[in-house]
């Protein structure tokens, strides 16, 4: 199936435009506006640093795939007669970001910074923009627009973590335009945009991969998100994400209101104590949060303050946290869903996030690492991702072997990374070693590099 999208965009205005114009020191601005292949144009304004076009509503009707991949450009150019126009500057949007869950219709408007490639910063532009996902909500459910990134190392404010699924990774590879034969006969500016494109491009499409890769899982969200654009020369340009997948819950908007309005203090807080913005006063304690006190005796079942998972044959099930007074220990008020993690003795969970469930976390084992050397002019196929990703596998194998001969069975806050002189290539990956036990809840037991597949292993 094609998801179809509707996107209206509206340029409103510009202020504190450059002079173009020497003669008259002001500047003949208009816009054009484009997503996909379809290209709009205002008329143009005539002399004046802030220029107002309250302009006709420009409709884009475009698939799942552009309308993820492709961002929305604004470029002001300044009108010339008897040349070529002149341009100003640019403003790209990435309107997947702009997707909420459940929600098919989002709109906005502001002020954007115009940015040349050149000169910088060059004014500001304001633009409203209309989206409309037309599609029934199964197929908006299956749209990878709806997982969210994040490169948060925990759970965002407001959020309730439902389960952690494991590593999500993904590359693409393209030619750089900067070694094409064109670079020759083109401006600087014209380069540095064309590069600028196209790894916005790229950044969508490889967010759209791992979105499915998510989905497959089971999450709706990736945390911890990292991206990197590796830079090989004459070989091309490969572009890395990997982050860490789970399901959260969203808060809805009235419970934010409500939460925000109950924990906003009558009185000023006293000197001696720090103060907290609303929604730091609003955050109750996190299922990640670890806590760094040392672990309370042993109670009887008896007692009140007692956590007891109590999970289904599933591993769904619900945790009686009760509330307490501050310091260490501190409980959760209401049942909160947990999911008992799976252990494969092949695979271990790696997590880019720097904390895990409260009492997950049982032994540190200590740093793990791998490097690889390899040689970007041995690449038989450089255009196709298949031996980078071969390259990538064996360095998480590598890191997994570590961890097991230190006798855990996870990896947190792991991290990849690139170091390219000429011909050389050095892979880089680490990770801290943990052993968290299998029994407490909040954890999935997500697969390792191949982002998905193996995330459903049972121990």
């Amino acid at each position: 199936w094609i998801m179809p999208a509707a996107v209206q965009v509206k340029v409103v205005a510009a202020r504190d435009l450059p002079i173009m114009d020497r003669s008259s020191e002001l500047t003949d601005a208009f816009v054009e506006v484009k997503l996909g292949p379809e290209v709009y144009r205002t008329e143009v304004c005539p002399k004046t640093l802030n220029p107002t076009w309250d302009s006709q509503w420009f409709k884009f009707n475009v698939n799942d795939e552009v309308f993820q991949d492709e961002p929305l450009q604004i470029k002001l150019m300044d009108y010339d007669v008897y040349s070529a126009h002149d341009a100003i500057g640019r403003v790209y949007i990435s309107l997947s970001n702009m997707v909420v869950e459940g929600s098919p219709s989002t709109h906005f408007q502001g002020w954007f910074p115009i940015y040349d490639t050149i000169h910088g910063v060059r004014g500001e532009v304001n633009v409203r923009v209309q989206v409309d996902l037309i599609v029934d909500q199964y197929h908006l459910s299956q749209s990878s627009c709806q997982v969210q990134f994040f490169s948060s190392l925990e759970v965002p404010c407001g959020f309730t973590a439902i389960a952690l699924l494991g590593f999500v990774e993904e590359l693409v590879v393209n030619d750089d335009p900067e070694y094409q034969w064109i670079d020759k006969i083109r401006t600087p500016r014209a380069s540095n945009e064309v590069r600028q494109s196209l790894f916005l491009k790229l950044s969508g499409q490889l967010q759209r991969r791992i979105g499915v890769k998510a989905l497959a899982l089971g999450g709706n969200v990736v945390l911890g998100y990292h991206q990197f654009f590796d830079l090989e020369g004459e070989t091309g340009i490969v572009v890395r994400g990997f982050g860490t997948c789970a399901l959260l819950k969203y808060p809805a908007v009235e419970e934010q209101a409500s939460v925000l309005a109950q924990t906003i203090p009558e009185d000023r807080p006293s000197s001696a104590e720090p103060l907290k913005s609303p929604l730091e006063r609003a955050r109750k304690p996190s299922l990640f949060d670890v806590d760094p006190s040392p672990p309370a005796p042993a109670q009887s079942k008896a007692d009140s303050s007692c956590v007891t998972p109590q999970c289904s044959e599933h591993g769904l099930g619900t945790a009686s946290m009760s509330a307490m007074t501050d310091g260490p220990g501190v409980g959760v008020s209401a049942s909160a869903p947990i999911l008992k993690p799976v252990f494969s003795s092949e695979w271990l969970p790696f997590y880019t996030l720097t904390s895990l469930p409260v009492g997950s976390l049982k032994h540190i084992g200590g740093l793990v690492s791998a490097k690889s050397v390899k040689l970007l002019d041995k690449i038989n196929n450089p255009d196709e991702p298949e031996t980078r990703d071969a390259w990538w596998q064996e360095v998480r194998a590598e890191v997994r072997s570590h961890t097991r001969c230190m006798g855990c069975n996870a990896v947190i806050g792991y991290m990849e990374s690139t170091s390219i002189c000429d011909t050389l290539c050095v892979l880089s990956a680490l990770g801290t070693a943990v052993s968290v036990d299998p029994k407490m809840g909040g954890v999935g037991g997500g697969g390792g590099g191949g982002g998905g597949d193996d995330g459903g292993l049972d121990s």
